[in-house]
């Protein structure tokens, strides 16, 4: 049955009397454009948002407003570039000045949608007096566009962890509803932008992103997923009426993103729309077999990798729900966060050196960084000198009036000198954070401002209750922030303990990498939970042989198969390698104790 439900979209009332910026028509909107300030973001934004909300209330035919939007368009995606910038990349509890960006961002983003909503609705009402564009086509590039810039709002709320604001899924259905009342969603755009090629593919890109829990990726992970989702969402069966095999159900005529359908109570009404992503997970898996662990690169600076990919296949492929229920506390506990912090606490509170070298035999920082190519000292002579002697000088003078000043943690980071560095308490901080519920699976925590500014879902922490010894390792899964300024951060627990150890690669020359920060995951019997390595993020591959030492002990080991990866840390499950010295012993002939010792017993 097809449905024919009241279509709930609202536009401004268009009701500008005052002086606009411009005179509505293209011609003066053209060159009012040329003289914008385009090298100030903040003048532009601030003039862009004038014109958008003067251009939404002035009455305009919907050709004239299409047209005047469109010699904007490529400006306010300049400033929305900008001010992206500004707030990217930033504290999980972000300063004011870049929450401010964020939010023109927003406003910007909601006006220029608004806009194309309004001359989709219009060209709808009034397509009888439509006559320098075809009625039909007007109204898909509007809806389309529409959708484009809604979706975009939709990834800065995910890349900003913010929850959607009231009516955000609701207007985002109900223009995909539209399009589909008017028979336009199949239809291609010539223009799609950075949008899928028609108005249901450029739907589904938004609602795709809504269903690979967002809150467990980085930023610019979610940037090249909604690239990705661009071509990937033309996989997706997309219909009314459902199969067995649909993993994800829609009511357009809801505020509320996808959901399981298997979890919807409700009987699927005529607005219920189905997903059935299936052919999409064989699409994304015969792509993953292609690559071969490589990451898939959609231009120079977006790419998806493996573990990106395993995400998606894993998030749409099955429903995933907790494994344990959530109790509500409010206890305090300690944390550390990113891979050398937990390093120094599961070691006993040892720096690196004193683990690997041990107190008495920690080598000076000059033969630490004697293999380092960036800490080498360079005496060739310039060849410009040699050009010109005389008129060249290689000394840099300073006013010692005016002395260059070098914050400590930046000194630590550019000298090897041992005086430079950070107290261990400053360079490997424990925070005291407030738990807001619990689960044998992981923690709820609610962050404060002072914690630490650049942690990111992914990074690896330790854990500890006042009343416990040992550090149990977990992982940032999700963040969130909430309508009332709350941040949560919820955490997986890996493992109960760990052991810290110095990692050296075995390369094919023969040598051994320098010592690296690994944690050992101990085996866990009862859960069936193998012995892990946690390691960096780069460097460690599948079938390595990998020296694990302190200065007490030293083992070797072959890492097996890649279980984990985020942008933070890698994990491996691995087994002991077997030196000569085990095979002998194996064969029961035990290590030969001299040159000639096999040579006598087999006289």
């Amino acid at each position: 049955m097809e449905d024919q439900s009241t279509i709930k979209l609202t536009i401004p009332r268009q009701d500008f009397t005052g002086v606009p910026l411009f005179v509505p028509n293209k011609e003066a909107a053209s060159a009012w454009v040329h003289s914008l300030p385009v090298t100030n973001t903040n003048s532009l934004v601030q003039l862009l948002g004038q014109a958008l909300s003067e251009l939404n209330r002035t009455k305009l035919s919907p050709e004239l407003r299409f047209g005047i939007i469109e010699i904007l368009r490529p400006n306010l995606d300049v400033a929305v570039l900008n001010l992206s910038k500004r707030f990217l990349n930033q504290p999980l509890i972000m300063p004011d000045e870049p929450r401010h960006m964020a939010e023109l961002s927003d406003r910007l983003l909601t006006m220029t949608a608004s806009c194309y909503t309004i001359v989709a609705i219009e060209t709808i009402e009034q397509r009888d007096s439509i006559r320098e564009t075809n009625p039909a086509r007007l109204t898909c590039e509007a809806i389309h566009r529409a959708l484009h810039y809604t979706g975009r709002k939709v990834l800065q709320n995910f890349q900003l962890n913010r929850p959607m604001e009231i009516h955000g899924w609701q207007t985002l259905h109900q223009l995909y509803a539209l399009a589909e009342r008017q028979r336009l969603a199949e239809l291609p755009v010539p223009d799609p932008l950075s949008g899928g090629d028609t108005i249901r593919t450029t739907y589904l890109q938004s609602m795709l992103m809504g269903c690979c829990k967002p809150n467990q990726l980085r930023q610019s992970d979610l940037e090249a997923l909604h690239h990705g989702l661009r071509q990937w969402s033309e996989q997706v069966t997309f219909d009314s009426k459902g199969s067995g095999d649909d993993l994800f159900v829609i009511d357009l005529d809801s505020d509320q993103p996808p959901l399981y359908r298997a979890l919807y109570r409700e009987t699927p009404g005529p607005a219920c729309r189905f997903i059935n992503t299936s052919p999409l997970i064989k699409y994304l898996s015969t792509l993953r077999e292609g690559a071969g662990g490589k990451p898939i690169h959609f231009d120079k600076n977006t790419s998806v990798t493996a573990a990106m990919l395993d995400h998606v296949i894993t998030s749409l492929g099955s429903m995933s729900l907790r494994n344990f229920k959530r109790t509500t506390t409010n206890s305090p506990l300690w944390i550390c966060v990113g891979l050398s912090s937990v390093h120094y606490h599961v070691a006993g509170q040892q720096v690196f050196e004193q683990l690997i070298y041990g107190d008495e035999n920690i080598p000076s920082s000059t033969a630490r960084s004697a293999g380092n190519p960036f800490l080498a000292t360079h005496n060739k002579a310039d060849v410009w000198q040699k050009a010109n002697p005389g008129d060249y000088t290689s000394e840099v003078k300073f006013d010692p009036d005016k002395p260059v000043d070098v914050d400590s943690r930046t000194k630590a980071r550019l000298l090897p000198d041992e005086d430079a560095n950070l107290p261990p308490d400053e360079s490997y901080p424990v925070f005291k954070v407030q738990l807001a519920d619990a689960s044998p699976g992981g923690y709820c925590l609610e962050w404060a401002a002072d914690l630490p500014r650049d942690i990111k879902a992914g990074d690896i922490v330790g854990l500890k209750e006042d009343e416990h010894k040992d550090w149990v390792i977990a992982v940032m899964r999700w963040v969130s922030r909430l309508n009332n300024a709350k941040t949560l951060v919820g955490l997986e627990l890996l493992s109960p303990r760990a052991i810290a150890y110095g990692a050296r690669i075995h390369q094919k020359s023969g040598d051994k990498s320098p010592p690296m920060r690994v944690l050992l995951l101990p085996e866990i019997k009862l859960v069936g939970q193998p012995q892990t390595l946690i390691t960096p993020r780069t460097g460690f591959k599948e079938r390595q042989k990998v020296t694990l030492g302190t200065c007490n002990e030293a083992i070797t080991i072959q890492l097996l198969r890649h279980i984990a990866s985020t942008g933070h840390f890698s994990q491996f499950e691995f087994c002991k390698a077997k030196e000569l010295s085990d095979v002998l012993a194996e064969s029961g002939q035990g290590p030969a104790s001299g040159e000639y010792d096999s040579l006598w017993s087999n006289i």
